[in-house]
């Protein structure tokens, strides 16, 4: 780091580590709706209020199931689209077919379709405003998010490599269309000998996946993502100072509610859309800060989100200014609250922290403890 970014904020990361590892012990896990979930929002409250203008919480209710064990619904389809194969092969079709469509729906759209079907929870967002000096004619947004995931078995078994097994599983159902297609207009047994191989390959798989994709486990999301909530604290804390009020940018610290779901910066853009779009604003997201190598995305292909050019160049700017090597590109795995935003034109982006192997350090698995954080990172 610069002599110049020392002057401003403590490159040491202490102070940020002492917070995580506060909200770790005592919190706990902070799974999407859970009592956890609301006591690190009101930790967080508190901390806000020591140094912002005005702190304020913004309550919602989602159905946080419909984002993960939609994928048992998905694989019931799936089944039901194997054993109607040999007695009609188009219900097979049309079966397996809205498996994959619920599945877009909920994973990359969240379209909430099959949400009812999950028990509904309460949440917050916390928002601390700092003031400019003078009249603001600017609205920044830092966020971060303090719920936490549950561990994703099947990532910590298989890493980034998870994504593999389910870009397969989703060729293998798509070929079982095709084949149930050909099926309805040719009568040919070397169709029935390919589906019922890929048959007995596609329902383990499926099976695989519906099992394995979360457990019951909480994690403490130390990486993932208190690292960012901790810096936009410290830098909240920066610029509430009189001497470095940004001249007319109001600066809008945010702490998400729900991002592990995706349900909670959803409901935030749709409660703030109106003032968000009148007033320009601008939001610069922070994930897993504690990284061998940070991503400025461009997007996030998980959730058919394009970021904000004009957001991506100003963080680019600002990196190359401060002296810290970044990579800038399309996150192709996982997914952030910008996502929620761009999707609904709003100017966004995210910078990601991430492992040298592409994903977030100990991401989604019980190894995100503030033991493994990196704090000059």
């Amino acid at each position: 780091m610069t002599e110049k970014t020392q002057t401003k904020l403590d490159p040491s990361g202490k102070q940020m580590l002492e917070f995580v590892t506060r909200i770790c012990e005592d919190v706990g896990p902070r799974v999407g709706g859970s009592e956890g979930e609301k006591k690190a929002g009101e930790i967080i409250r508190e901390e806000m209020s020591k140094f912002c203008d005005e702190v304020e919480t913004q309550e919602f209710e989602c159905h946080p199931g419909g984002f993960l064990d939609y994928i048992w619904i998905t694989a019931i389809f799936y089944v039901l689209g194997v054993l109607s194969y040999f007695f009609l092969p188009l219900i097979s079709l049309f079966l397996i077919l809205v498996g994959i469509l619920i599945y877009f729906a909920q994973q990359s759209l969240t379209l909430e379709i099959v949400d009812f079907l999950f028990p509904k929870v309460e949440s917050f967002h916390v928002i601390g405003k700092i003031k400019p000096k003078t009249e603001p004619k600017k609205l920044v947004l830092l966020g971060g998010h303090h719920d936490s995931a549950y561990e994703f078995p099947l990532l910590s078994r298989l890493g980034g490599a998870s994504r593999y097994l389910i870009m397969f599983t989703l060729v293998i159902t798509v070929l079982n269309m095709i084949l149930a297609l050909l099926r309805t207009f040719i009568n040919y047994y070397l169709i029935d000998f390919i589906q019922i191989i890929l048959f007995i390959i596609g329902v383990p798989l499926i099976l695989v996946i519906a099992i394995f994709l979360r457990s019951n486990k909480g994690v403490l999301g130390a990486n993932d993502n208190l690292t960012a909530v901790a810096a936009i604290l410290e830098i909240g804390k920066y610029f509430s100072k009189e001497e470095n009020r940004p001249e007319e940018t109001e600066l809008w610290i945010v702490s998400f509610a729900g991002e592990e779901h995706m349900r909670g910066s959803k409901r935030f853009v749709s409660m703030n859309k109106e003032e968000l779009e009148n007033r320009n604003a601008t939001l610069f997201n922070l994930e897993c800060l504690s990284g061998d190598i940070f991503l400025l995305a461009t997007a996030e292909n998980l959730f058919f989100a394009t970021h904000s050019e004009k957001v991506v160049e100003i963080g680019k700017k600002a990196a190359e200014e401060l002296g810290i090597e970044i990579e800038v590109g399309p996150l192709k795995f996982a997914g952030s609250d910008s996502a929620n935003f761009s999707r609904k034109g709003l100017d966004a982006a995210t910078l990601f922290g991430q492992a040298k192997k592409g994903t977030p350090a100990d991401w989604h698995t019980l190894r995100d403890t503030p033991e493994r954080l990196n704090e000059k990172n």
